[in-house]
């Protein structure tokens, strides 16, 4: 049974690796248009003039998680993941600044100064360590991917700060749908790009992404948008 699921799982890889460029420009694509899903996110904050119940999170995860990989891929040398996550840092930085402008409230803007202060701190130091370290590049590239895996689940994950209000109000309106619909759709493509390029930084945290995404797209099912029921 175990050499049967090694033999499909080589025989998938050999199938993959004959569309490796239609999907790594499928998984760009999807993926800035991924990224653009956050501008019906301000468009709503800057309708209601304040970030109301709106979460920074996401945001802030956006930046850190794109800052890390687009250093991982420069690494790298792969050139769709460094147009991806260069286009990704540029609109996520641009969202972090449309939520701070709008965020009115102190509560709020305390929690997402420290987020703010503590990522750029973090991502200050990879920068550090990845251009003055006297490291041998293999090990970089090793440590850097393990901060790109936790960077990914972080921003998979973030919508779900939100999960006990979804609870508590039976209700999904507070979820950024296209964001976590998006998210669902990239990271199964980038979790079988990382299985064509045998990268297990890139295919293991978009697998657990993939799981994370579909598991928030349920609670729409589960808990449908008052709004919409009404």
């Amino acid at each position: 049974m175990g050499l049967n699921s090694v033999l499909h799982f080589l025989d998938l890889k050999m199938a993959l690796q004959d569309y490796k460029d239609i999907i790594a420009t499928v998984a760009t694509i999807v993926t800035i248009i991924q990224f653009l899903s956050g501008i019906d996110i301000c468009r709503k904050i800057i309708k209601q003039g304040s970030t109301g119940d709106i979460s920074g999170f996401p945001f802030v995860g956006g930046v850190f998680s794109t800052s890390t990989w687009l250093t991982y891929s420069l690494l790298l040398w792969d050139a769709s993941m460094s147009i991806t996550n260069a286009v990704g840092l540029t609109l996520q930085v641009i969202y972090l600044c449309t939520y701070v402008r709008y965020c009115i409230a102190s509560g709020p803007w305390r929690t997402v100064r420290r987020q703010m202060l503590v990522t750029t701190l973090v991502v200050a130091a990879i920068q550090y360590y990845v251009f003055l370290s006297d490291d041998e590049n293999e090990t970089i590239k090793t440590r850097i991917g393990l901060m790109c895996c936790l960077g990914s689940i972080i921003f998979c994950a973030s919508p779900l700060v939100s999960l006990a209000e979804v609870f508590r109000t039976r209700s999904t309106d507070m979820l950024p749908f296209p964001l976590i619909f998006a998210t669902f759709l990239v990271s199964g493509l980038w979790w079988l790009y990382g299985i064509i390029i045998q990268n297990s930084f890139v295919k293991y945290p978009n697998l657990i992404g993939f799981g994370l995404s579909g598991f928030q797209l349920f609670l729409f099912i589960v808990y449908p948008n008052k709004r919409k029921g009404n």
